[in-house]
This record gives C-alpha cells, sequence and structure tokens, in this order.
C-alpha cells in the first residue's frame, strides 16, 4: 500500500442533509506526503470532521475540511504571488488548480488518514491531526501577511512537484483501492504495450512501438508516474516496496538515478549501478567495483568502500569491507539510517540482543577466530581473546543467565562474563563437555579438574564431583542419543491399562493421601478431586486405554490430571512455550503464583530456565514445583508443599513415575 494524501470537494460534509459519497469529486493527490499546497488551502477555518469512506472514521473526526470559498481565495491570494510560468506544464497546471477549485462544491477535505502512524479515534491520531491543521493555520496567516519566505516552495513551484502535488478530477480513484483493471478497459492504454502490472508500484508498466527498451509507469487512473516522454529505460519498480524506483535514460544507460513513487528524481543518474537496501539507504557500484553507502533521499556519501550489506534478524544492516591487501574481508553494522553501530572492523558480528544490547564479534588472532563482546555503541566490552562465547546459534545474541554468559578463554578454560565484559572469576578449569548447551546449565558448570568431572558455581566454587571425564561424557553422549532416537537398545513400549484395571488397583486411601499430596494438604478437596477420578473411569469407555509403566502410575497420573483440569492445581505445558512462563497463573490457579514475574528474562532463555524462576518465586512460600515425568518433551506441572515433598517423590516413585521436584 502506498500512503497517500488526498484533496476532495464535496457539496455536503458527513452528518449534514445530502451528504452522498458518491457526488465526492477527486481535486488531487500526492503519493508519500501532504503537499503544502494542499495544507495552504485548508488554512485557518479547517475543522476536524468524521469521513465514512473509512469504517472507523464513521463517527470520529479524522480529517480536516474547510469552506471552499477560504481555498478560492488562498489561491488566488498564492498565484498573485507566485512567479511567471515558466513553462507550457507549469500554464496549465495553474489553470487546471484554478478550474477544480471553482468546480461549484461548498466544502474542500484534505483526507490525510494514510499518512498519520496512528489509529483513527485514539489519542496520538487525534495530536497529529491538531498539528497538521496548526500548520495549515500557520501557512494561511503567511499568506496574509506576503511572507515570501515562508512560502518559497510553492512560489517557485512548477507543475506537479512535492509543494503542489498532482491534480487531476480522476484523482477520485483515491476513494477506493487502486487495483489492476482490464487493459481492455482504459483507454489510455491502447496502443501501448502493457509489460505488467506492478503491484508494490500500484501502476502498469508499459513501453510505446518502436522503442522496447522505454518504459513508463501509469496508474489505472491515468496518472503518469514516469511518463514515456522522459525515455527511461532499465526502469527498477523491485524497490517500489522501500518508496523508491531506479532508472537511467536511453542517452546514458549506463548511468542510474533514483526516483521517489511520484516520479520525482531525487538522485540524478551517475555512472554506475544502484542498488536501495532500506528505505534510507542505497549502494552505489561503480563500474570499475569501488562501492560506497548512501543516504536517501539526498544521497549523502555514510560510508566509502562498502562491497556487500544484508538485513539482519535484529533489525540492523550487516556491511562487508573487502580487503585487497591478502587481509581477510571485515564486517560491521550500521542502523536503517545508516548510522555506524559497530565498525568494520571484526570477521563477523552476530545480532544483539532484545533486552541485553550486546552481541558477540569475532577476530582471526594468529590464525585462530577468537571471539568477544560489543555493546550498542559499538565499543568492545570484552576483547577478542575467547575460543567461544555462550549463544543458540551462529547468528544469535549471547545468552546471559543470571546476567553472566558462560565463555571459553583462549586456553580452553571454562569462565563466566559479566555484561560489560569483566571476567566474574579468575578462569581455572576446562569444560568437561564440547556440545552447546551440557558444559553449562541454569545455575552452574560443568568443569574438569585432575581428570574428574565436577559442578561449578558462577562463582568458580567447585559444588560436587561426578565422575570421570570419560565416564561423564559417555553417559551425557548416552542421554542424548537416547533423546534423539539414537541409542542401540530399544526403548521399551509403554504399557497401557483399561479402566477395570486401573478400578481393580484402586486403593481409596492411598488415593485420597496422593490427592492431599496435590492439593497441598487440603483433604476435602483431596476427596473430591478422588472421586471425581474414580467416578470418570467408571463412566468411562471399557476399551479406552491409559499408559503407564503399571495400573498404580496410570491412576497417579488420571489423578494428577483431575487436580490439574478440574480443579486447577497443575497444568501441561509444551517444553518450547517459554511465552506461557509469565501466564502460569492462567494454568494454575494458586494464590501463591498470582503476583508472579519472570522480569529477568533473558535472550534465548529457555523451558528451563522459566520453571526454575517459577521453583524460585514458590519457595518463600514454602512450596515445590513438580514435573511430573522428568524428561519428556510436555512438562506435567503442579505444586507440592515443601514440607511433602519427600513423601510424594517416594509414592510417585513407588508407582513407577519419575517426578522431577524444582
Amino acid at each position: 500500500m502506498i500512503h497517500t494524501a488526498a484533496l476532495f470537494s464535496t457539496a455536503f460534509l458527513p452528518g449534514q442533509a445530502g451528504f452522498d459519497t458518491d457526488a465526492i469529486t477527486g481535486l488531487a493527490e500526492w503519493r508519500l506526503d501532504s503537499p503544502m499546497l494542499f495544507k495552504l488551502l485548508i488554512g485557518a477555518e479547517a475543522q476536524a470532521v468524521a469521513w465514512p469512506i473509512y469504517g472507523a472514521g464513521e463517527d470520529c473526526p479524522c480529517v480536516l475540511a474547510a469552506p471552499m470559498a477560504q481555498a478560492q481565495a488562498s489561491w488566488q491570494a498564492l498565484c498573485a504571488l507566485m512567479d511567471r510560468p515558466r513553462d507550457a506544464a507549469a500554464i496549465v497546471a495553474r489553470s487546471a488548480i484554478s478550474t477544480l477549485l471553482a468546480g461549484g462544491q461548498a466544502w474542500l477535505v484534505l483526507d490525510c488518514v494514510q499518512l498519520i502512524a496512528h489509529d483513527i479515534g485514539t489519542p496520538d491520531y487525534a495530536a497529529a491531526l491538531d498539528a497538521l491543521r496548526a500548520e495549515a493555520q500557520a501557512l494561511h496567516l503567511a499568506l496574509q501577511r506576503g511572507e515570501r519566505a515562508a512560502l518559497t516552495p510553492l512560489l517557485a513551484a512548477g507543475a506537479a512537484s512535492p509543494a503542489t502535488g498532482y491534480w487531476s478530477a480522476s484523482a477520485s480513484a483515491q476513494l477506493a483501492d487502486v487495483e489492476e483493471l482490464d487493459a481492455q478497459d482504459v483507454p489510455f492504454l491502447q496502443g501501448l504495450e502493457v509489460v505488467g502490472w506492478e503491484e508494490d508500484a500500484l501502476c502498469y508498466k508499459v513501453r510505446a512501438a518502436g522503442e522496447p527498451e522505454v518504459t513508463g509507469l501509469v496508474t489505472p487512473y491515468g496518472r503518469w508516474i514516469v511518463p514515456l516522454s522522459r525515455r527511461y529505460v532499465d526502469l527498477g519498480v523491485y524497490y517500489a516496496d522501500d518508496g523508491w524506483l531506479t532508472f537511467a535514460t536511453a542517452d546514458a544507460p549506463d548511468a542510474h538515478g533514483v526516483l521517489d513513487l511520484n516520479g520525482t528524481v531525487v538522485l540524478p543518474p551517475a555512472p554506475g549501478a544502484l542498488y536501495v537496501i532500506s528505505p534510507h539507504l542505497l549502494q552505489q557500484i561503480d563500474a570499475d567495483g569501488a562501492s560506497r553507502l548512501l543516504r536517501l533521499p539526498d544521497g549523502a556519501l555514510l560510508i566509502d568502500r562498502v562491497d556487500n550489506m544484508c538485513q539482519r534478524d535484529d533489525g540492523l544492516i550487516d556491511i562487508e569491507r573487502q580487503m585487497h591487501d591478502g587481509e581477510r574481508n571485515v564486517h560491521g553494522v550500521v542502523d536503517k539510517m545508516g548510522k555506524v553501530v559497530v565498525p568494520p572492523a571484526y570477521s563477523s558480528v552476530q545480532d544483539f540482543g532484545t533486552k541485553k544490547k550486546i552481541a558477540i564479534v569475532s577476530q582471526r588472532i594468529a590464525g585462530r577466530f577468537l571471539f568477544g563482546l560489543v555493546n550498542s555503541q559499538g565499543e568492545l566490552q570484552a576483547p577478542c581473546q575467547y575460543e567461544a562465547i555462550d549463544c543458540a546459534t551462529t547468528s544469535s545474541p549471547p545468552r546471559p543467565r543470571k546476567n553472566l554468559i558462560f565463555a571459553i578463554d583462549a586456553q580452553g578454560l571454562a569462565c563466566m562474563l559479566t555484561l560489560d565484559g569483566k571476567q566474574a572469576f579468575t578462569p581455572l578449569y576446562p569444560p568437561a563437555h564440547h556440545l552447546r548447551g551440557v558444559a553449562v546449565q541454569s545455575d552452574f558448570l560443568y568443569v574438569v579438574k585432575d581428570g574428574m568431572a565436577w559442578s561449578m558455581d558462577f562463582t568458580g566454587r567447585l559444588l560436587e564431583r561426578f565422575d570421570t571425564v570419560d565416564n561423564f561424557k559417555a553417559a551425557i553422549t548416552a542421554q542424548l542419543s537416547e533423546s534423539m532416537g539414537l541409542g542401540k537398545k530399544k526403548s521399551a513400549e509403554r504399557r497401557s491399562f483399561t479402566p477395570a484395571h486401573i478400578l481393580a488397583k484402586a486403593d481409596r486411601a492411598q488415593l485420597r493421601a496422593m490427592a492431599a499430596l496435590l492439593l497441598l494438604g487440603d483433604a476435602a478437596l483431596a476427596a473430591r478431586c478422588m472421586d471425581i477420578t474414580l467416578e470418570e473411569l467408571a463412566q468411562d469407555d471399557p476399551e479406552e486405554e491409559y499408559e503407564g509403566d503399571t495400573p498404580e502410575a496410570a491412576c497417579f497420573f488420571l489423578l494428577w490430571s483431575t487436580a490439574a483440569h478440574t480443579l486447577g492445581h497443575g497444568t501441561t505445558l509444551d517444553w518450547k512455550a517459554v511465552d506461557e512462563v509469565p501466564r502460569i497463573v492462567q494454568h494454575m490457579d494458586l494464590p501463591a503464583l498470582r503476583d508472579f514475574s519472570w522480569p529477568e528474562r533473558e535472550d534465548g532463555d529457555a523451558m528451563a530456565e522459566g520453571l526454575a524462576a517459577i521453583a524460585a518465586h514458590l519457595a518463600p512460600h514454602q512450596l515445590r514445583l513438580v514435573n511430573l515425568h522428568g524428561g519428556e518433551d510436555t512438562y506435567y506441572l503442579g505444586v507440592v508443599r515443601a514440607q511433602d515433598a519427600a513423601a510424594f517423590s517416594k509414592v510417585a516413585l513407588q508407582a513407577a513415575l519419575r517426578p522431577v521436584l524444582l
């Protein structure tokens, strides 16, 4: 969609008797902006009114309207100050404006809804409309005083220009969406070859017989954005969604320039090729390969010697500079306006985090790629002296854990870095495993000391010795292989039991005790939970089957399911449902969780960190979070009192369940 300002004339305003949308006459339009003339004509008597061609604007003021008589007087006063027309087009344009304003309608309406980046009816929209009205009143006052300096863009304007806009009765097409019509039904296309419909420009691309290289752009309602008379070749419309068109002329096909979507030349042709990078940035490449980054629309030089650019997932733009002295190419980052965020001095620059505005960078030093950290001002926080810095992928931001980032230094020793790049402790031990996500956990590391695998906290203090490094690696590898279905042994098939099998094993006293553990000691609620579970089993389809290693396990799980879904004391969460963690109270209706939040959530945090945050919140309430089935892709969550944790684990294990208490 191309945002457009439009002027309309109407005999009545919405709400007045006789108002008819079919009687609205289009006068003028301009893409991307509201021309100065549009604002001047609305003038001092502008009032905000509803405009029902927009659904939300039927009952809400969203456009400016002014008496046509005022607009006519303003135009006459302006003509008296304007320079004499310099060409036939300017003479015709002034005559057309005078004629259209004198069309007999009582009101002039300025529709700039598409140019206000807020929803109709919001305070921000109302403020933007008020600002536009104030600007119109100021221009009207300048005209009354004859202040030529304030009106300079208008006084020397030619035909269609950013100051005057495009004037034509056919602009009423803006009352509806602009869309492709059958070329046979568009009279002015007859005799032309339609190359195609350019959706991003809302134009037909056309050419005339005899000059197949010369192309132009025209709207379905007859506005020539690029007239064939300009004899443009190599007309590039693939950047139209960024607001620009590129072109060359038939006389100089190797020189390229830039047009806006009104067809106004913003950069005249210059030798070489042009590539629009973003709405504000342009790459220019000379015939000899030299390239540079320019600013749009003024063409100002931003960075010289820029060879490759591409958009990043963090909204910034990668830049690359090719080195011709035997050195490797260097990379940097600019923002969407072309401001340098990270200078081109690194072998790579990974994405910045959405909360912690830091990124991992690398440099090749003594034949090795070593990594460091930079902040969003491009300042090097941690020098490039680390063999690895923890992140999710090779382009991801660093992954903070408790506001620390795991790293391996150039000597292969594990450490933690603060967010400003300082070492949290002196590195002494190498990590115990090379696989990503194994060496560092949510609140401790696996490291090696004297050939043994240890856990170590984030201050560098050793916690617990596990086993030899070889045995530790073998155990980790086996666990990973099993989780991916790569184990040599087939996992045992899950057993299943019918309701009759489960009821035969049901011990009401034991069930009531288990329910009480899941329901925080509430005996009455436990009895209700048990009754609901047994009643549903008795009424169930006799051929229904429930999984479990034992009938007791299946019964225990059904009991938990009743407590979770019927009584609000538990829930299931998918292993990827990290966004559900802050909304946990919507899943588990427990008073202790109603004020839970996760403000310390970091980029890359997964469910493990989310569950740890919930567990930490529950701890002061003397409650423990339970995952009923450890090691599965779905978390079956519940809560038990801290004093009941040991009893709960015992009962669950007796039923062949594998609960994890957090």
